[in-house]
C-alpha cells in the first residue's frame, strides 16, 4: 500500500522507516543475505592479483557503493533509536513505535498518530489508520511524512511537521493532509490523539464552559457528563478557548492540547444532524476519548459525539454523532496546528489556570479600544427614554425586541428587583448622573423607582418580594425570593441611599429597606453560616441549596459600613468561612442564575469574587484575595477570547455578520447559548490585579471591557433601532444556527455595561485598565485600599 523509500549512504539527513510499514519479507533479511554480500566482496580482493589497480579501485567503489547502500537501508528499517526534541522538563519522541510525549515517568502515546475517517457513501465512516514513513530533522524540527491508501484506491499525502513550542514544556505540530488519488471514498477527517497509560477514572478534566474536574456538578444531560461513554469529541465553536486538558489524579501530570489559529468558518448546511461534506465547514472538535487508556484528541472537520446538542429527535444530549467531512477531491489540502503542553500541578485550579493562559497567550484577543464614554451615555438615555410610570408603579420593561428596539406588548413592563430586571440598581444610576450633572428627568426617575420598591416589595415576614407585574393589572408575581435577586437589588437600594445621603437629600427610609433585609438574613442565618438559594415569602424555604451563600456576602459587608453595625459584618463572615470551605475549595461555583437549573455557571464565578473582594477588605485575610483570584480564573475561561465567525449565507441573522463575537460568554453548562454578563468584570478583575500583582488580571479586564462593549449600538452603525441596544444572548455553535439568538435586549445588558466604567472612575481616575509600571502600581495599590477602607461610599458626591 504504501512505498518506501531508500536512502543512499552519503544522504545527510537521519532517516527512519516506522516498523509499521515493513513488511515482513524485509524483516527476513537475515545473516545469509548478508553472508554473500560479504563473501562478494572478499572474492573481489582475490581477483585483485589478476587485475591492474585502476580497474580494482573503480571495481571496488561500485561495490562499495551498494553496500552501503543496503547499510542504510538496513539502518533505516531496523533502527530503536528516537527522534526526539525537548522542550523544559519534556520530551517529543518519533520513533519506530509511533510518538511519545513524556515528562518524567509519565508518558503519552501514539502508535499511529495518522488517523482518518471516510465517508463513503452512507456506510459509517472507515478508519485508515498509519504511522510515520519518513522522519528527518531539520533546524531543530522533525519533517514527518506518509502515504496512506484504502481498498478503494483513495490516496492522502501527510506532512507533519513538529517543534518546540512558545513555552516550556510545549510542543506545537503543523499538520498538512492533501488528497492525492479520490479513489472511491467521498469525505475524509483527521484527527491527532495521544493517550495516557491510565484510564478515565484515573483523570479530571477541563473543557473550558463545558467540563471542571469531574463535571458531577454540570447539569445532567450535559455535555461530558455520561461517564460510560467512549467518545466525548465537541465542537471548538462551543469552547471559548478551543482547549482540552486531562490531569492525571495520582502523578499530578497534566497534557493540554489546543487547535491553534482557529479558522472557526461555517455555512448554513452545517447546523443539520446529518452527515455533511464541505470544504467551508473548517471548525475543529476537542475532547476526550476511551474508557482505558484515556487520550486527548482533536478532530478535524468537527465530527461531535458520541453526544451533542444539535437537535434531533433523542433530545438534548442524547448520544447521537454529528459528523463532518472534507470533500475527497484530487489536490485538496486540509491544514491545522496543535499546540501540546505539559505541566505538572497540585490540584485542578492550578492546572486549569496554566493550561488556559498558555492558550490564551497564543491565541491572543485583538483588543480594538471603544468609546467608552460613547457607550456609558448611550447606555443611560436608553433606560431613560423607556422609564414609565404604570398604574403609580414606575419602572424599565423587562425586554425589548430586536433590531427594532421594540416593545412588543404592554405585558413587557414587568420589573424585577436584580438580576435580568436590575429596576434598583439602574435606578441607582438615574439617580447619580441627574446629581451629578443636574438632570432633574433622570434624578425624579431614580427616586420614584426607588421608592416603587421601598414602599411596596417588603413581605410582613421582612423578605421583599422580588417581581411586579402590570399587565393585566398591576400585581406582585408570585415568585420565589431568589437570593440572587433580592441580594442585587438591595446593593442597588443601598447605593442610592448612599449616593442621595452624600449629596444631603438623606432618604433614611431606604436605608430601614435595606437594614430590615440585613436583619432578616441574620435572623435567617443557618448554623453553618449559609443561607439557601430561595425563599417563599413567609421565609419558608423553597430551595434548600447553599451555594447561593456568597450572593449576599457584598450587601452585608456593604450595610455594616453603612449602618456601623458589627452585627452585619459578623453574618458575612461566617458565610465566608462557609463559602471558602463549600465553594472555594471544592471548586463548586453553582447557581449564579436563578433562571437555569442550580449548576455550574459563570455568573457564580463572578458573585463569588465579588464576595471575597468584600471579605478581603474586612478582614484583611490574604484567604479571601485567593479565593477572590480563583473564582476569577474560573470565570474568565467562560469568554470567548477568539472570535467565532458568522456564516455570511444566513439571511435570517439580526446579529451583525461583520462584528466580531468574541467577549461573548458562555452561560452555564448545559447549553452552549452565550451572553455579554461579563462586560461587567473588567473593574473586579483589576480589584484582583491590584492585590495580587499579576498583570493577566488587567489583560483579561481590558480584553472585558472594550470586546463586551462593542457589541452597543453607540451611533446606529450595528442596524438597531436606537443606540444603546445589544443583544441578549445568541448560540455561537451550530445548535439552532450560528449567531441566531433570542433577538431581545433586556435591562441588565445597560447595567452590566455602565457599572463598571463608573466604579473605575470612582475609585482610581481612570476610564481603562492598563497593566502598570512600578510607581504607578503602588499608586494605584493605595487607592484601591482607600476603597476597601469604606467599600466606595461615600466617593460620589455633586460637582
Amino acid at each position: 500500500m504504501v512505498e518506501h523509500a531508500i536512502a543512499s549512504a552519503d544522504c545527510g539527513a537521519r532517516i527512519r522507516c516506522d516498523a509499521h510499514f515493513v513488511k515482513s519479507k524485509r524483516a527476513k533479511m537475515g545473516n545469509a543475505k548478508k553472508r554473500r554480500r560479504m563473501d562478494g566482496a572478499r572474492s573481489s580482493f582475490a581477483r585483485a592479483k589478476q587485475l591492474n589497480w585502476g580497474r580494482f579501485a573503480s571495481f571496488m567503489q561500485f561495490r562499495l557503493m551498494r553496500l552501503g547502500t543496503f547499510l542504510a537501508f538496513a539502518l533505516m528499517v531496523t533502527s530503536t533509536s528516537a527522534e526526539e526534541i525537548r522542550s523544559g522538563r519534556s520530551t517529543l519522541e518519533i520513533d519506530t513505535g509511533g510518538i511519545g510525549l513524556r515528562m518524567g515517568t509519565v508518558r503519552f502515546s501514539s502508535e499511529t498518530p495518522i488517523d482518518l475517517r471516510l465517508a463513503i457513501g452512507s456506510e459509517p465512516a472507515t478508519t485508515l489508520r498509519g504511522a510515520y514513513r519518513m522522519v528527518s530533522r531539520n533546524d531543530g524540527q522533525l519533517l514527518c511524512t506518509a502515504v496512506l491508501t484504502n481498498s478503494s484506491g483513495a490516496a492522502f499525502s501527510i506532512r507533519d511537521v513538529y517543534a518546540s513550542g512558545p513555552h516550556p514544556d510545549s510542543f506545537r505540530l503543523t499538520r498538512e493532509i492533501t488528497v492525492s488519488q479520490p479513489g472511491k471514498a467521498d469525505g475524509f477527517q483527521s484527527r491527532f490523539r495521544l493517550a495516557s497509560s491510565a484510564g478515565f477514572a484515573d483523570h479530571e478534566y477541563f473543557i473550558p464552559g463545558i467540563w471542571y474536574r469531574d463535571n458531577s456538578k454540570a447539569r445532567p444531560g450535559a455535555l461530558g457528563t455520561s461517564k460510560t461513554d467512549e467518545s466525548f469529541l465537541i465542537r471548538e465553536d462551543r469552547m471559548p478557548l478551543p482547549l482540552v486538558m486531562m490531569r492525571d489524579l495520582k502523578r499530578g501530570v497534566a497534557l493540554s492540547l489546543a487547535h491553534l489559529n482557529p479558522d472557526g468558518a461555517t455555512c448554513r448546511a452545517d447546523v443539520s444532524a446529518q452527515r455533511v461534506i464541505d470544504e467551508r465547514i473548517r471548525v475543529a472538535s476537542l475532547g476526550i476519548e476511551g474508557q482505558e487508556q484515556t487520550a486527548v484528541t482533536l478532530a478535524y472537520p468537527a465530527t461531535e459525539g458520541e453526544r451533542s446538542y444539535v437537535p434531533g429527535r433523542e433530545g438534548r444530549g442524547s448520544k447521537r454523532l454529528v459528523e463532518r467531512f472534507h470533500p475527497i477531491r484530487e489536490g485538496f489540502s486540509h491544514r491545522y496546528a496543535v499546540l501540546l503542553h505539559l505541566q505538572t500541578a497540585d490540584d485542578f485550579p492550578q492546572a486549569m489556570r496554566t493550561a488556559w493562559r498558555c492558550v490564551f497567550r497564543e491565541i491572543r484577543p485583538s483588543i480594538e479600544r471603544v468609546d467608552l464614554d460613547a457607550v456609558y451615555q448611550a447606555s443611560l438615555e436608553l433606560l431613560s427614554d423607556w422609564v414609565k410610570d404604570v398604574d403609580g408603579a414606575p419602572g424599565i420593561p423587562f425586554r425589548l425586541a430586536l433590531p427594532e428596539g421594540r416593545l412588543e406588548s404592554p405585558e413587557y413592563y414587568t420589573y424585577q428587583m436584580g438580576f435580568v430586571g436590575q429596576q434598583l440598581p439602574i435606578a441607582y444610576h438615574l439617580l447619580r448622573h441627574g446629581l451629578i450633572h443636574d438632570d432633574p428627568k433622570l434624578l425624579a426617575q431614580g427616586e420614584s423607582m426607588v421608592e416603587f420598591w421601598v414602599e411596596k416589595s417588603p413581605t410582613d415576614e421582612g423578605l421583599p418580594r422580588v417581581w411586579f407585574n402590570t399587565w393585566p393589572q398591576p400585581h406582585w408575581r408570585q415568585y420565589d425570593t431568589f437570593l440572587r435577586i433580592a441580594s442585587d437589588g438591595m446593593v442597588g437600594a443601598l447605593m442610592a441611599w448612599d449616593v442621595m445621603k452624600r449629596n444631603g437629600r438623606d432618604r433614611p427610609q431606604w436605608l430601614r429597606f435595606c437594614g430590615d433585609f440585613g436583619d432578616w438574613l441574620v435572623k435567617h442565618q443557618q448554623t453553618d453560616g449559609s443561607w439557601v438559594r430561595a425563599y417563599r415569602w413567609n421565609g419558608s424555604v423553597s430551595h434548600d441549596s447553599k451555594f447561593n451563600t456568597t450572593h449576599p456576602i457584598r450587601f452585608l459587608v456593604d450595610l455594616h459600613h453603612a449602618t456601623g453595625s458589627r452585627t452585619y459584618l459578623d453574618a458575612a463572615i461566617r458565610a465566608g468561612d462557609f463559602c471558602w470551605r463549600n465553594i472555594h475549595q471544592q471548586f463548586a461555583y453553582i447557581g449564579g442564575t436563578p433562571d437555569n437549573p442550580n449548576v455550574l455557571d459563570k455568573e457564580a464565578g463572578l458573585l463569588a469574587i465579588d464576595a471575597f473582594l468584600a471579605l478581603w477588605d474586612a478582614t484583611g485575610e490574604k484567604r479571601y484575595l485567593d479565593a477572590a483570584a480563583q473564582a476569577a480564573d474560573f470565570a474568565e475561561t467562560w469568554a470567548y477570547c477568539w472570535n467565532v465567525p458568522l456564516p455570511s449565507d444566513d439571511p435570517e441573522l439580526v446579529f451583525p455578520t461583520d462584528l466580531p463575537t468574541s467577549g461573548f460568554s458562555l452561560i452555564a453548562t448545559g447549553h452552549s447559548g452565550a451572553d455579554l454578563y461579563l462586560a461587567g468584570a473588567p473593574f473586579l478583575l483589576y480589584r484582583v490585579y491590584l492585590g495580587t500583582g499579576d498583570p493577566h488580571y488587567a489583560e483579561m479586564a481590558r480584553f472585558l471591557l472594550h470586546s463586551t462593549r462593542r457589541h452597543v449600538d453607540i451611533d446606529g452603525s450595528l442596524g438597531y433601532g436606537q443606540s444603546g441596544l445589544c443583544t441578549e444572548a445568541l448560540n455561537l455553535s451550530i445548535d439552532h444556527g450560528r449567531g441566531h439568538g433570542v433577538d431581545v435586549w433586556l435591562p441588565w445588558l445597560s447595567y452590566q455595561m455602565i457599572e463598571p466604567i463608573v466604579r473605575l472612575r470612582e475609585t482610581y481616575g481612570i476610564s481603562d485598565t492598563p497593566v502598570l509600571g512600578e510607581r504607578v502600581f503602588k499608586e494605584m495599590q493605595v487607592k484601591d485600599r482607600g476603597f476597601a477602607h469604606r467599600r466606595g461610599f461615600g466617593l460620589t458626591e455633586v460637582k
